[in-house]
Parts: C-alpha cells; sequence; structure tokens
C-alpha cells in the first residue's frame, strides 16, 4: 500500500478519490448488470457521483511531474497522454450528465439542437486532442500503435489487440453521445483504469502483461453492458445502443485504415473531423430501420453487424497486419488518431 501513495499527493486527495471512482464503477455495474437498471436518476447524488472523476483528472492528476519524453520500452503515464485522458474522459461524463438531465432532448429525440451539440462534443474533443498533441505528443509516435508489449508477444495478439483496442475506442466515442448515463459514464472506465495500471507498471508493482489483460477486460466490458441495455433498459436506453452501435459501424469503416473503401478514402480522405460528423448524422438510420421492419429483425441486423466486427478482429489472429512500430516513419494514419487520440 506504502508504494500506492505518494508525497507528491498532497493529503492523498488522487488516491482517495481513485478509490471512490473506483467503487463508483462497481457499484453502477452491478445496477446494470445484477438488477438491470440504468442507476442514474437527476439530484444530488448523480451529481457527486460524476463529481469524483471531474475532479479526478482536473484537479488531482496534474499535480504529478511526468517525465516529458514517453518511455517505449513499458506502459507508463506520460504528459500528453494525461491530457488525452482528461479530454476523453470529460467527452464522455458530458454526454452522460446530458442524458440523466435532460434524457428526452439528449437521448429519445433526434432534433437540430441535439444532434449540433452531439457534433460539437465528439468533434471538440477531437479538436481539443490534436491541440494537446500538438503541444506534448509525436503526430506519428502515438499511443495505441506504440504502445509496449512485452518481448515475447506473437506479432498476431499485438495486431489483434490493437485492432480490438482501436475498435473498442470508437464504441467508447459513440456511446458518448447516444448511450444512456450508464454506458457514456462506463466507457469513462477503460480511460481511468489506464491511468491506474500504468501508475502500477511505473511503480514496479505489474507488468506490461498485466497492463493489456486488465486493459482490455475494462474495453470488453462494455459490450456486454451494450446488450444488456438493449434487453433490459428502456426504449431510450434500446434506440440510444443501436444508434451508437450504428455510429461506431460507420466510424470504423470510414477511418480504420485496412477496411476503408475507394470510395470512402476519397470521401473523408483522411479527416476524422469528415469521418465523425458523417457518423453522428447518419447514426439514427436505425430509427428509419424500426419504422420499416420489426424490433426482432432490427436486433438482428445489429447483432450481425457486432459479430461481423468481431470476426473481424479476431481474424487479426490468424492474418495479422503489420503493425506499426514506436519509430520515425510510422504510418501516421494509425486506428488511434482516427478517434482523436
Amino acid at each position: 500500500m506504502a508504494k500506492l501513495l505518494s508525497h507528491h499527493d498532497k493529503y492523498h486527495m488522487h488516491a482517495m478519490l481513485g478509490l471512490m471512482a473506483l467503487l463508483h464503477f462497481a457499484y453502477r455495474f452491478a445496477m446494470l448488470f445484477l438488477w438491470r437498471k440504468d442507476s442514474f436518476q437527476p439530484g444530488v447524488w448523480a451529481a457527486a457521483s460524476y463529481a469524483i472523476h471531474i475532479l479526478l483528472h482536473i484537479i488531482t492528476s496534474f499535480q504529478f511531474l511526468l517525465p516529458k519524453k514517453r518511455l517505449l520500452t513499458k506502459p507508463m503515464i506520460w504528459p500528453e497522454f494525461r491530457v488525452h485522458n482528461a479530454i476523453f474522459a470529460y467527452r464522455n461524463l458530458l454526454g452522460a450528465i446530458l442524458g440523466t438531465w435532460f434524457p428526452d432532448w439528449w437521448l429519445r429525440d433526434v432534433s437540430f439542437t441535439s444532434t449540433c451539440v452531439k457534433l460539437a462534443v465528439v468533434l471538440g474533443a477531437c479538436k481539443a486532442a490534436d491541440m494537446a498533441t500538438e503541444r506534448f505528443g509525436d503526430k506519428e509516435v502515438r499511443t495505441t500503435n506504440a504502445m509496449p508489449y512485452p518481448p515475447s508477444t506473437p506479432l498476431r495478439v499485438e495486431s489483434f489487440a490493437k485492432h480490438f483496442y482501436a475498435k473498442s475506442q470508437f464504441a467508447a466515442t459513440s456511446l458518448a453521445v447516444f448511450g444512456c448515463p450508464v454506458l457514456a459514464f462506463g466507457s469513462v472506465l477503460a480511460i481511468e483504469a489506464a491511468s491506474i495500471l500504468m501508475t502500477l507498471v511505473r511503480k514496479g508493482l505489474i507488468e506490461a502483461h498485466t497492463y493489456h489483460v486488465v486493459y482490455g477486460l475494462s474495453l470488453f466490458a462494455m459490450f456486454p453492458a451494450i446488450v444488456v441495455s438493449i434487453h433490459f433498459l428502456d426504449a431510450s436506453a434500446q434506440i440510444g445502443a443501436l444508434r451508437a452501435l450504428a455510429a461506431t459501424a460507420f466510424a470504423v469503416t470510414l477511418r480504420m485504415p485496412d477496411l476503408q473503401l475507394p470510395l470512402v478514402k476519397r470521401l473523408c480522405g483522411s479527416s476524422k473531423y469528415m469521418a465523425w460528423a458523417l457518423a453522428i448524422l447518419l447514426a439514427p438510420v436505425m430509427d428509419a430501420l424500426q419504422l420499416v421492419f420489426s424490433d426482432q429483425l432490427v436486433l438482428l441486423i445489429a447483432y450481425l453487424g457486432m459479430l461481423s466486427s468481431a470476426g473481424d478482429t479476431v481474424m487479426k489472429l490468424l492474418h495479422p497486419a503489420v503493425v506499426p512500430k514506436a519509430t520515425k516513419g510510422t504510418d501516421a494514419t494509425a486506428p488511434e488518431r482516427a478517434i482523436g487520440g
């Protein structure tokens, strides 16, 4: 326990907020999986719950001094990552807050104003991340494509992991603006878990293998959460999850380098802004499908899409793509750049 605490953490506020954040995640996921309930309701308890995570990033995490240069041999926190983490966490927290206090406007209706705000949230996060990279980072050595793996990791496993990470991060972005509060908030788990795990690596308490296993599980948790939301929560949560799946499918198709079609490349080029704008605008196609087809057929279409995406990712274990390394000259069109990170 002593190794987890630092004299740089005045009054151990960061440690206490981190513990409360983990307990908060446990409570929200328990309510979803065991009681099949989105437990976020407007009120003081929800406001206090969100405040834990807001304070964790903006108040306490920036008190620590970090090496200016990223260490490329182990997954450890560096300044660009810390800023990106705060940006992406706030993106999803904002979506969850809007879904908690303005559910009709944010989740149920597809209005001009709510769509504009969704665009502003996602594209604003992309722009903020780009600005952080300009200030603190490297345009070529990105978080996902340069993430260190244990030396003995097979190429196919590394390729699979990077593909899965990228798609999961696309889904987190979509859930920020289309998911019900528990889904938008739940995606913050992986964002904050990454920081905790990197801290444990820096303190010598875990190795890179443990980082990747736990981080991967925190990303994977959102997919059964989506299934529970579709089948056991209310209608707005169901259509929100379906819109998020559609937005993710569009964004992945528009931005993942190995999935782009020639026409798509000409349409979007290398602009994640164009890709995400189109994905958000096209996501309500799920509403149109519900008007034309039965609910069961729409769900079948959604699950076939999820299975197809999962199959594409698993295929990386059989036919690994060339994995970009953390060197100058790395292809800058890596999956993580596509999502704004």
